[in-house]
């Protein structure tokens, strides 16, 4: 089973490396069409700049966002998120004249992404090659028989029943005469009449 594991793992690190061979910019395939789809948005957007970093945008549902390029802020809090630029920073971006793909956080790029896969798994050969060690096997303790009868129960805790039944603390009873809830049939008034019925029988 764990040479099977190694064998899965050495192949999908192997695999995830060579992923990352078919994109086709620096930021991941994901992150891409996020970006792409963003900037779909963005064309729809009209901002106002105050003249430095500060920009309001209006989308296309007529809600404004304050955008500020020099803390890389937006009210929408997408960017500060998820790490990729919203419609509104793409379009105020635009207006400045600057790539949006240079504003994607680094945990998307190539380098950050092969670093996560850049410990590999060393190869080793069959376990009948294996050099035999000198060492003494590891055996299992001996188990050893406690004196006494075996217990055939097990201790209970404090705040379980000993009795081996459940308790009925806490359920409303149901009468079997009227199904009514609250009392028993000992003090239902079905089996008060027809108690009273039979001593006035029994005294005629």
């Amino acid at each position: 089973m764990l040479e099977e594991i190694r064998i899965k793992v050495m192949r999908r690190i192997g695999q995830l490396r060579e992923f990352c061979d078919t994109w086709i910019t620096n930021i991941s395939p994901m992150a891409l069409k996020v970006l792409t789809e963003n900037t779909t948005k963005s064309m729809k957007c009209n901002l106002e700049w105050n003249g430095e970093y500060g920009f309001e945008v209006k989308d296309s549902w007529d809600n404004t966002f304050v955008v500020n390029l020099g803390n890389q802020t937006c009210t929408c809090r997408s960017w500060m998120l998820r790490g990729i630029p919203c419609c509104h920073v793409i379009a105020a971006l635009h207006f400045r004249k600057l790539e949006p793909i240079n504003y994607v956080a680094h945990w998307y790029s190539k380098e950050t992404y092969l670093k996560v896969y850049s410990h590999y798994i060393q190869l080793v050969t069959n376990m009948k090659m294996w050099q035999q060690s000198a060492n003494p096997f590891v055996i299992p303790p001996v188990i050893k028989t406690l004196p006494g009868r075996p217990r055939k129960c097990r201790r209970k805790e404090q705040n379980e029943n000993k009795t081996g039944k459940l308790s009925k603390r806490g359920i409303e009873m149901t009468c079997s005469l009227c199904h009514a809830k609250g009392h028993n049939k000992r003090g239902c008034h079905l089996n008060n009449q027809a108690n009273a019925g039979r001593r006035r029988g029994m005294g005629k």
